[in-house]
């Protein structure tokens, strides 16, 4: 039975894979990740509703304000520690690693591990969201099917993009939000999204997986009727508020610096456990003073005089006196500290809920001072929903999942033209300043740099097994000693060595900065956790890993038996850009004919000149040429040769010749037969 599923999974797996393949089978895969992930998402939201019961009594007293959060943080940090450390501090930057360094590779362990470690989180009130952790569950859920049927890697960045839009739709009820999110963080833009059908399935069948399974239809949060834009010189403040909206999302980018900084400096010295329970000690701490901080902004244990508050900075609950103002600010401040406690010790939350309650209480401050200084009806509740799309835009550079999430997550669609401009002036003002958005912030400091794509377009015509250099001279064996290591080292003029095992398989690289490493061979010395690619990946994906982690060569191995078939550097990169420049050349010769070889019965052909051919050594003019037939060009040792009756055609060159006899001209540039041996008279 398992070698039968195990080759129905590779049959779906090569069908999958093949150019043009057949879309209904990749919409199947992103359905049943977005049914997994729904049920998931369910999942964790009861988990945290449970830990809520278990850890808070009806009516919470101050001790538990202080030790609730930090058994929690100790609890979390030793799953963190032990089992899921890709949850620490969120699992946005986690997912992007893996999309960008590993194909799309998460560990099993990842949904069931990470949904407790953000439900212990949440529910024992570590300030911040469950967005970064879903993202992670859902995009290890994409991987867990995308290996089931054993796609290949492009396939695998759709199924976790998937996932990951499957985890935001579901577990705010945003199916579009969910889509614009995976797109603009995880695909980097709709003109990369090749696969955004299986991206927009996954998010609507997760989306309504949960909401059968927990019962809720209604928006995360109410919007009060009758926002709507005031005079037009209103959009002035709404411009205004954008403007804000930069300076506390540089609260975020720069605050998480800081808190990360500090609290790696303990953990060495207090261990991962102890360092998220100081986390959440800090979270207790400001929560003492203002218990709204606690766990994402809503559904909030029973302290005594406080209600959900972002649903209160909608609907106007905090009044609209400068007092009010002033707290609002102080509470806005409060929620940011008590969020980079929470993420900055290792906590698994993320930063999306706290970027939409530190949006409204900005939005709903700057309402009432503009209501106060000018007398003007303002709503403050307009300003509070502007400001949560224009905080999430100026931190997460993804500006149109700001405007929609906003807009499923309240259920309000009459203050589009504010949302546009204030959301516009702060992706405006951080594009000034040069950021990226937070994520792709915190993965540049991990040594992780998002290549572009359209940058390598010709390197997508090059396999890496075309331009690969032999494996000889480039490995070493895992037994061997470090001074045999150095020698090679000095030998090869390299900087890093393959470690191959007895079989050839691949162990790991050692560079020289891993010979001061506590060991006596190669394989206990080398690095074990490295980039490969296979033969078959284009040019351009070998690039963006090595570009990715600054390295000057990637192993490569037998996608199946992990064996190291040779090594591509830096200088093969270059070859493989020039052969890639000569065959878009090629592509535009031959895009460039169809218009001639309608009229004319003439076309463009590409071969190469084999050794033994009469072709070769001859020079053009003394070729017998097929009848309408004109050679335009020579591809020699990755170089574009110009004909003329001089050249001297060799064995080995690429030819492009315009013809209206294919046929005659492969026969011409194919060996000539050999004649059969004589047999001897008798």
């Amino acid at each position: 039975m398992q070698v039968r599923l195990r080759a129905v999974a590779d049959a779906l797996g090569r069908r999958v894979s093949r150019p043009g393949a057949v879309e209904p089978v990749m919409l199947g895969l992103g359905a049943a990740t977005g049914l997994g992930t729904g049920v998931v998402v369910w999942l964790l939201i009861s988990t945290v509703e449970l830990v809520q019961r278990l850890a808070w009594s009806t009516q919470v007293p101050d001790w538990q304000l202080l030790v609730v959060p930090t058994i929690g943080g100790l609890l979390v940090g030793l799953l963190v520690w032990k089992v899921v450390p890709e949850s620490s501090g969120g699992g946005v930057v986690p997912t992007m690693e893996s999309l960008a360094l590993r194909g799309g590779q998460l560990r099993r362990r990842i949904p069931l591990a990470g949904t407790a470690a953000t439900g212990i989180s949440l529910g024992t009130g570590l300030s911040g969201g469950r967005e970064g952790p879903i993202v992670l569950i859902g995009g290890a859920i994409g991987s867990a099917v995308g290996r089931g049927v054993r796609l290949d890697e492009d396939g695998m960045r759709s199924l976790v993009a998937a996932g990951a839009a499957a985890g935001i739709g579901a577990t705010f009820n945003a199916p579009i939000g969910g889509m614009l999110f995976a797109i603009e963080l995880l695909l980097g833009g709709i003109r990369r999204a090749g696969s955004l059908q299986v991206v927009v399935v996954a998010s609507v069948v997760s989306a309504v997986t949960a909401r059968q399974l927990v019962g809720e239809s209604l928006p995360l949060f109410q919007a009060s009727a009758g926002f709507s834009l005031g005079p037009a010189a209103e959009l002035l403040l709404y411009a205004a508020l954008g403007l804000a909206a930069v300076a506390v999302a540089s609260g975020f980018r720069f605050g998480e610096d800081l808190a990360r900084r500090n609290f790696a400096g303990l953990r060495p010295h207090l261990g991962v456990p102890v360092t998220v329970a100081l986390g959440g000690l800090g979270v207790g701490i400001v929560a003492l003073a203002f218990p709204e901080v606690l766990g994402e902004g809503s559904h909030l244990p029973g302290v005594d005089g406080v209600r959900e508050p972002i649903q209160a900075m909608l609907d106007g609950g905090f009044g609209a006196s400068w007092s009010t103002a002033g707290l609002l600010l102080v509470l806005l401040l409060a929620k940011l500290v008590a969020t980079l406690f929470a993420v900055g010790s290792g906590a698994a939350v993320g930063t999306f809920a706290p970027t939409l309650f530190t949006g409204a209480a900005l939005g709903a401050a700057f309402g009432i001072a503009a209501s106060q200084l000018l007398g003007a009806e303002v709503a403050p509740g307009a300003f509070a929903l502007v400001g949560m799309a224009a905080v999430f835009a100026a931190t997460a550079r993804a500006p149109l999942t700001a405007i929609l999430i906003v807009f499923e997550l309240t259920g309000s669609y009459d203050l589009v033209l504010p949302l546009m401009l204030a959301v516009g002036i702060a992706m405006f003002v951080t594009e000034l300043l040069g950021w990226d958005s937070i994520y792709a912030h915190q993965l540049r400091q991990r040594g992780v740099v998002l290549g572009q794509v359209d940058d390598v377009d010709v390197l997508q015509t090059v396999t890496v097994g075309e331009v690969m250099s032999a494996v000889d001279g480039n490995v070493v064996d895992e037994g061997a000693d470090l001074d045999t290591v150095r020698r090679r080292l000095v030998e090869t003029g390299a900087h890093g060595l393959v470690v191959v095992d007895a079989h050839a398989r691949l162990v790991g690289v050692v560079a020289i900065s891993d010979l001061v490493r506590p060991g006596t061979t190669a394989g206990q010395v080398a690095t074990r956790r490295v980039l490969t690619v296979t033969p078959d990946d284009p040019a351009f994906r070998a690039v963006r890993r090595m570009a990715s982690l600054d390295v000057g060569r990637l192993p490569v191995v037998d996608g199946h038996t992990r064996q190291v078939v040779g090594v591509l550097r830096r200088a093969d990169v270059v070859r493989a850009y020039q052969r890639g420049i000569a065959r878009s050349v090629g592509a535009q010769q031959r895009a460039a004919s169809g218009r001639l070889r309608d009229l004319a019965g003439v076309g463009f052909v590409e071969l190469v000149l084999q050794p033994g051919s009469p072709m070769a050594g001859c020079a053009v003019r003394d070729v017998t040429w097929p009848q309408r037939s004109v050679l335009t060009s020579v591809r020699r040792a990755g170089t574009v040769v110009v004909p003329s009756g001089d050249t001297v055609l060799e064995a080995g060159d690429e030819l492009v010749v315009l013809t209206g006899q294919p046929d005659a001209l492969r026969e011409l540039a194919a060996p000539e037969p050999t004649p059969p041996p004589r047999t001897p008279s008798a």
